[in-house]
């Protein structure tokens, strides 16, 4: 046992002296080296001398026009004279848009409307309604065309205020047919409101003017297709009952 560790020892002994050895001739070598890099002269690299810069070309005196022209004290030496384009168009105002008094919705629909004072005319789509044109309408709203534009209301903001005389106001409920108290019995509706016969004058069954027909009066007893002072009775039969109107006869 003894014997084995001698044997150890002296092995690591042996390797201990060769690392030495070896570490001490390594560091031999890199100093060698060392010196031999610090003997040798560093060559001193060839340089190039810069361009050399050209000289300034002489001054012109053209070369300061834009000073000349563009001074801040002195607007009038410009001579890029600068034209303001011409102010938009004024937008057209719109006129006065037309009163509602009612409509009609048997076939072809049709609206009564009129403007300022003036008597109230029906109207059907596509037509022109002063400086309007009649696009659409319904129980609604209304839509009106005007200079390439579609203005829309409502028919409730169009209706004629209580102050525009009892004349349009009672036209506006003619334009409502009244509805018939039986249902079955040939009643006549009047157009024109509640006006009342008179025999004593021969125009009393013919109501008031809407244009190109005039309304019914109450209890007129004329029959239908009778021709009264240029006007034509015609009395149409509706879901309702009977509905009667004056056009003219052609």
């Amino acid at each position: 046992m003894s014997r084995k560790i001698i044997l150890l020892n002296l092995a690591l002994l042996a390797l201990t002296v060769t690392l030495i050895w070896q570490a001490r001739k390594h560091y031999l070598e890199m100093k060698a080296h060392e010196r031999e890099v610090l003997r040798q002269s560093v060559r001193p690299r060839q340089v190039l001398p810069p361009p050399a810069v050209p000289a300034p070309a002489p001054v012109a005196a053209v070369q300061y026009i834009d000073v000349a022209q563009k001074t801040l004290f002195n607007k009038d030496r410009n001579p890029n004279v600068v034209v303001e384009p011409p102010p938009p168009p004024k937008e057209k105002p719109m006129p006065a848009l037309p009163t509602y008094f009612g409509q009609i919705r048997l076939g072809d629909p049709v609206i009564f409307l009129a403007f300022g004072n003036g008597g109230q005319k029906r109207f059907y789509t596509g037509d022109k309604v002063g400086e309007f044109k009649l696009i659409a309408f319904d129980n609604e709203k209304i839509t009106l065309g005007w200079d390439d534009k579609q203005v829309e209301k409502r028919l409730d903001e169009l209706k004629a205020k209580a102050d525009q005389g009892p004349s349009q106001s009672s036209a506006a409920a003619a334009a409502q047919p009244a509805a018939s108290p039986a249902a079955g019995s040939p009643q006549i509706k009047s157009l024109s409101g509640p006006a009342v016969l008179d025999p004593a004058k021969p125009d009393s069954v013919l109501g008031p003017d809407f244009g190109d027909y005039r309304g019914c009066v109450m209890n007129d007893p004329t029959p239908a297709g009778a021709v009264v002072d240029g006007y034509r009775k015609v009395v149409t039969r509706t879901l309702m009952g009977n509905s009667c109107h004056w056009e003219k006869a052609k």
